[in-house]
């Protein structure tokens, strides 16, 4: 690690932190509402592009409630898949959700698919939308995340995975309060394509170029 990137990465753990803070202190009834506004954006969104498969965290602690959108698209036939974290090498697993019964504690005690009950699908699959969390996001498409580079390895195992149809689009989904000026990237850090929050379904990025020989 150069110097650069050693200033990044600090500028990214204390903006890690500040955001953490901001988000955690949203009202639980803001929370809520704010939540749902989102995932009804998103919803249209996904409607509109006549998507049909998509991937999307389950929420925990103080993310964004994604759970009235993983509703909407069942309720639409649209295809969910959820992650399930593999800590021994920060990798996800992608399983298809079909009800919430299929969820356990994985990982950090964040409820994931079990995988017992429904099997992680291959690794050449690859879903129409990704719907990616994060503690910070900017109209640019930066997005922080966690440190854990779990997205960023999905990224990279996409981009092998290309060959075999349309590439996904990715789109990070927070509430209003997370969109800040300017997230710190690093030059192989990839850009989201869609930012949806309570307040804005913003397409940014088109190309998604970025991070090209990233992770």
């Amino acid at each position: 690690m150069n110097g650069e990137q050693a200033i990044i990465q600090e500028r990214k753990a204390q903006l890690r932190l500040r955001m953490s803070g901001v988000r955690g202190a949203l009202p639980p009834e803001q929370h809520r509402e704010y939540s749902e506004m989102a995932c009804a954006r998103a919803a249209g969104w996904l409607s509109h592009n006549h998507i049909r498969s998509m991937l999307v965290y389950v929420p925990f602690r103080s993310e964004l409630d994604t759970k009235p959108l993983i509703e909407q698209a069942w309720q639409k036939g649209i295809a969910v898949y959820a992650p399930r974290c593999r800590r021994e090498d920060c990798s996800m697993t992608l399983h298809r959700l079909r009800s919430w019964d299929e969820l356990d504690a994985g990982s950090y005690g964040i409820l994931e698919p079990n995988p017992l009950v429904s099997p992680a699908v291959s690794e050449e699959f690859v879903p129409e939308a990704i719907f990616a969390p994060g503690l910070a996001f900017d109209r640019a498409g930066g997005r922080l995340g966690y440190g854990g580079g779990y997205y960023d390895r999905l990224h990279a195992r996409i981009r092998v995975s290309e060959g075999a149809g349309k590439p996904p689009e990715w789109a990070g989904i927070g509430f209003e309060i997370q969109v800040i000026e300017e997230v710190p990237m690093e030059k192989t850090d990839a850009r989201l394509q869609v930012l949806i929050t309570e307040a804005e379904c913003l397409q940014i990025n088109e190309e998604a170029e970025d991070g090209a020989d990233a992770f």
